[in-house]
């Protein structure tokens, strides 16, 4: 229900976790095959694998195998660019030190419910913590790498953003939409009856501090479960029918600008929401989309850069495909 929100090749929490959930989809391989070496460097059938799972593991049906042979040609190739740029930043002297890998892991493992899951997916994968620190070094010098050398100059301007919004208005048009805020407070999907009654009487709670001339942001800041809004408080900006669960977009699509709703059940929990505003169908504000545009610019400009500059260090290096990385 919330909400809509990249760095290079990286072992991190989603990689990991998309390796747990695919379904062995090909024929086994023998993991140790070298399919190509960059600059003597062996990379090994495993790596690719590992990452056409993780293609895999997305998708909404099973791909057939042209389909599964360019995922993994494609694949290769993003290993390949990935060494390339480390090698790169090791010739230039990029360092990362084992406080910052440190600080990455915890971060990895902060996106996994507990420290099982986490287990469970490294074991899962294959790997040990002197796996994960190698990689998470390397990905981190990568990342200095394009952030701090390759991308630093590149810069998105106003006339940019504003001949992609003329040339791409449709794309802006938008149905009726309201703008909502909410206060959620969560309920487990399998809750016991207890557990629901407290979460309900929370809501209650907060709703009557609210009619009492409370104010709403402030309260979503303090009260709501929803981590995407809360600090906005509580705000969802504007959507339409059709982008919200059903429950909760058929009691706000009731309110006027200014109301607000009672306990409203979700598969979330309970929620309270408040409608700021409505607008008619019609096309977005330049103002209203400029930053998502210079966004999809700056990524597009900063994919265009890397892959030139990729191109570049493979011409001057050493690049050897195997029989089997064909």
């Amino acid at each position: 229900m919330m909400h809509r929100t990249v760095r290079f090749l990286v072992v991190t929490a989603a990689l990991l976790s998309t390796v747990v959930q695919a379904e062995q989809k090909s024929a086994q391989l023998h993991d140790d095959d070298i399919v190509a070496r960059v600059n003597g460097t062996p990379i090994y059938r495993k790596s690719v694998r590992e990452v056409v799972q993780g293609s895999l593991a997305v998708q909404d049906k099973q791909p057939d195998a042209a389909a599964i042979g360019k995922l993994a040609a494609d694949a290769l190739d993003s290993i390949i660019a990935f060494e390339l740029l480390y090698q790169e930043s090791q010739t230039r002297g990029i360092t990362v030190d084992d406080k910052a890998v440190d600080e990455e892991i915890a971060r990895t493992k902060s996106a996994f419910p507990d420290s099982h899951a986490f287990d469970a997916a490294m074991k899962a994968k294959g790997m040990t913590m002197v796996d994960l620190r190698r990689d998470t070094r390397k990905t981190m010098a990568v990342n200095r790498l394009l952030e701090g050398q390759i991308w630093k100059d590149l810069r998105v301007t106003a006339d940019q953003i504003k001949d992609f919004y003329e040339q791409n208005k449709q794309e802006f048009k938008h149905p009726p939409q309201i703008r909502a805020s909410h206060i959620l407070i969560r309920l487990p999907e399998h809750a016991a009856p207890a557990e629901r009654q407290a979460a309900k009487k929370r809501a209650a709670d907060v709703l009557d501090k609210i009619k009492a001339g409370g104010d709403f942001a402030q309260l979503a800041r303090e009260y709501s479960d929803d981590a995407g809004s809360k600090s906005l408080g509580g705000d969802l900006g504007f959507f339409a029918k059709g982008e919200m669960v059903e429950a909760f977009e058929k009691e706000a699509f009731k309110l006027a600008p200014g109301q607000v709703s009672g306990i409203v059940e979700t598969p979330y929990g309970f929620d309270i929401i408040k409608v700021t505003a409505g607008r008619d169908a019609g096309y977005e504000s330049l103002e209203d989309v400029q930053d998502r545009i210079r966004e999809v610019l700056n990524k597009s400009a900063r994919q265009q850069r890397q892959a030139d500059f990729v191109a570049e260090l493979r011409k001057k290096t050493k690049v050897e495909l195997t029989e089997d990385g064909r």
